[in-house]
């Protein structure tokens, strides 16, 4: 059994909180009965590439089976696993599941082995993309095959001298603030930041470490106690926060190619979130160019529907290096006027599919506009202090766009408006 002691943390001392003081304590005697058979059968098969994926499968089996699942309804799945609220908290009414499977379970081995690894590999055989089908009599998406070639690739555990070969992978775990990539060798980097503040996936993520540790730990990778790491990019201070995410766009600065992009998503309720970020891009040399507002969370997801103003959206950030930017400086108010105009507008686009967007929503998309027209020809002091002036200024703007959005009525095709969207 996975009998290891919680370390207190930001989100370990919820549950801690609550008089829970080591892992195994969030399954019941049977769950841990059935989850120690499991992992046993999993550790005595020959090591391939197989094992090494069902090994991973059991981490979801983990999240299912435990004492803080709860009932969630009939239609997406039964059971409502542990981190749906990125939180750990007891449940009032823990709901115990079937961790063998059956036909139609719930967050089973069978039925995650089903959903998850066998649609992975068929997905890994026949790629494709999804398209608007207009012949038929309700709009909806289909899939569109033979674009892209099955997937495959060479793992290299090091970064080639000469380089990549096509269809060459470089796969590293490790410091994103300093590894072995060449200079000036990147077109694009693509990457999802954490949260600076609520969210400490590291504490979260020991729950699976001390299983995965006890029962497959034979080339001793799990030789460090926890998961947690000095330099892992995470702290509730928001100016830590932004000096450790600065660290790492400074490598992806010195990575990147002259005409390259650093792309990433983000969303928060909280200016302080945004202001970080906004350091931390201005920090590493870069400049913002473009901000797209997506539709990314599932509005029925435990956090959304507790929130009084939930966040569904996240915007792609993109950016490239500040010598780069060609565009003209803009004085502070029409770096506002030109936001709020093209925010806006986005908002219209959103509301044209019949989806009226939270006051949060619409933080988000002001503010990320807010830093794309503020970014040229500013300095990093410049750029921060005329971003923070203009976060404080801009709430009634806010609330003024969300309460015009009962103006904007629904466009008869929603659907290749929300194509556009993408």
């Amino acid at each position: 059994m996975p009998h290891v002691k919680i370390e207190p943390g930001y989100n370990t001392q919820q549950v801690l909180n609550y008089g829970y003081h080591y892992w195994d304590q969030m399954f019941n005697d049977r769950q841990l009965l059935a989850l120690s058979i499991l992992a046993t059968g999993i550790k005595n098969l020959p090591t391939c590439p197989e094992r090494d994926v069902l090994m991973l499968l059991f981490s979801g089996v983990l999240e299912f089976n435990n004492m803080f699942a709860s009932y969630k309804g009939e239609g997406t799945g039964a059971v409502r696993h542990m981190f749906s609220h990125h939180i750990l908290k007891p449940e009032r009414m823990p709901l115990e599941a079937n961790v063998w499977g059956t036909d139609k379970s719930s967050g089973s081995f069978l039925n995650l082995f089903q959903s998850r690894i066998l649609r992975a590999v068929k997905y890994k055989e026949a790629p494709f993309e999804v398209s608007l089908d207009k012949t038929a009599k309700t709009k909806s998406g289909k899939k569109v095959f033979g674009l892209s070639s099955a997937i495959g690739a060479d793992i290299s555990p090091a970064y080639p001298i000469n380089g990549l070969s096509e269809k060459s992978v470089y796969l590293s775990c490790g410091n994103s603030a300093r590894t072995d990539i060449p200079d000036n060798s990147v077109d694009v980097v693509i990457t999802d930041p954490p949260f600076f503040d609520n969210v400490h996936y590291a504490e979260l993520a020991d729950f699976f470490y001390v299983w995965q540790q006890l029962y497959f730990d034979e080339k001793d990778a799990f030789t460090d106690s926890t998961t947690r790491h000095p330099d892992e990019v995470q702290d509730a201070d928001v100016n830590a926060f932004a000096q450790k995410l600065a660290a790492v766009f400074v490598e992806c600065y010195r990575v990147l190619r002259e005409s390259g992009l650093m792309i990433f998503s983000y969303h928060h309720s909280r200016n302080e979130g945004w202001l970080s970020v906004a350091d931390a891009v201005f920090s590493s040399n870069f400049s913002f160019v473009q901000a797209q507002p997506v539709k990314a969370e599932m509005s029925v997801a435990t956090p959304k529907s507790q929130a009084s103003s939930p966040i569904d959206l996240d915007v792609f950030l993109v950016c490239r290096k500040r010598e780069n930017d060609g565009r003209s400086y803009l004085t502070r108010d029409k770096a506002f006027e030109a936001a709020y105009s093209i925010a806006s507008a986005k908002i219209k686009r959103f509301n044209g599919l019949g989806r009226k967007l939270s006051q949060n929503d619409i933080k988000v998309v002001f503010y990320s506009q807010l830093l794309v027209e503020l970014s040229p020809g500013r300095s990093k002091t410049q750029f921060c202090a005329d971003f923070e002036h203009l976060v404080e200024k801009a709430k009634g703007e806010i609330d003024s766009l969300w309460q015009r959005q009962a103006e904007n009525q629904p466009e008869q095709e929603s659907l290749h408006y929300q194509l556009a969207l993408f």
